[in-house]
């Protein structure tokens, strides 16, 4: 067979109707692909080419072979790009907090895996809503009031979230009234640093909340909490698998706040296939967590509509 490369210089010169163009277009010399139409022209045993002083102008078996290179290279275009969407279709990139992914996603990821073994996941803690638009991540998940809702992205509802002390669950004489909690070491969270003034205020009590340990992050503060250093402020559904095996205790229960955790995908067709059952997953698994802990899961909400990015 004639290489692919002169292949392609044959469909670049029979698109221009000219050596000098195609040498031109493709970076090669004049005398380059001169040299390469000659070597094709004795492989195939026919000339392809009517030279004149215009240029040159294709033969009957120039016009054959040109329409056989469109075709071909059609066809290898299509297949190669097929190829790089199933590979696409294997991969998975989810953005949310350290939080998230520690002290929810990581304890029940097994399940999810174990569904999809194929399917290579990437974790990006640092991905903001750009990074969804622009399809450096394929899910988003982020805590907080919904993005005002436009056309390209659609919203699902996770969970709603309460606040509550927790704490190791051999502390001496855990406080059992929100007034007992005055006296007690608070572990901040360097994200929610005013988690506890939040809880104070629905409890109608005014913490000191100046003094005590601050960490980097929640996952961190509550880390601490269990070693014994204090009561870190937290969310229940972050801690819930800590509080079913027993490492965490809350022994004031928790409080609602006006926050939402949501998930964040772009529009259907401009998704990969593996997107809609990872959302179906998260979405289970936080109805089959609410009903171990006997809460109530609200329907799931969904919207669609463009996001804003800011």
């Amino acid at each position: 067979m004639p290489t692919l490369r002169a292949l392609l210089s044959f469909e670049t010169v029979a698109g221009f109707s000219s050596f000098s163009k195609a040498a031109q277009s493709i970076g090669m010399t004049h005398g380059a692909i001169s040299h390469q139409m000659r070597a094709l022209e004795e492989w195939l045993g026919q000339p392809l080419f009517e030279r004149h002083s215009g240029g040159v102008r294709l033969t009957r078996n120039g016009e054959r072979l040109k329409q056989v290179c469109k075709d071909t290279f059609a066809a290898l275009e299509e297949g190669c790009r097929q190829i790089r969407e199933d590979q696409a279709a294997q991969r998975l990139s989810i953005g949310c907090s350290t939080t998230f992914l520690a002290q929810w996603l990581l304890p029940r990821f097994e399940t999810f895996v174990q569904q999809h073994p194929a399917l290579a996941v990437c974790f990006q803690t640092r991905a903001n809503f750009d990074a969804l638009l622009d399809g450096t991540v394929d899910v988003l998940i982020l805590s907080g009031q919904p993005r005002a809702s436009v056309g390209g992205v659609t919203v699902t509802h996770l969970a709603s979230e309460r606040i509550g002390p927790v704490c190791a669950p051999g502390w001496p004489d855990p406080p059992g009234r929100p007034d007992r909690m005055l006296d007690l070491p608070l572990l901040h969270a360097s994200s929610k640093l005013n988690a506890w003034s939040e809880w104070g205020e629905a409890h109608g009590i005014g913490l000191d909340v100046s003094g005590g340990a601050v960490f980097e992050s929640l996952t961190l503060s509550v880390e601490a909490a269990k070693g014994a250093l204090g009561f870190a402020i937290a969310p229940e559904f972050l801690v819930r698998s800590e509080l079913e095996k027993g490492t965490l205790i809350a022994p004031l229960g928790f409080h609602p706040v006006d926050r939402e955790t949501w998930i964040y995908t772009r529009d259907p067709v401009r998704q990969p296939s593996n997107v809609t059952p990872f959302v179906t997953w998260l979405l289970e698994a936080e109805r089959n967590a609410q009903d171990r802990s006997g809460g109530d899961l609200p329907a799931p909400e969904k919207t669609s509509g463009p996001i804003s990015a800011s």
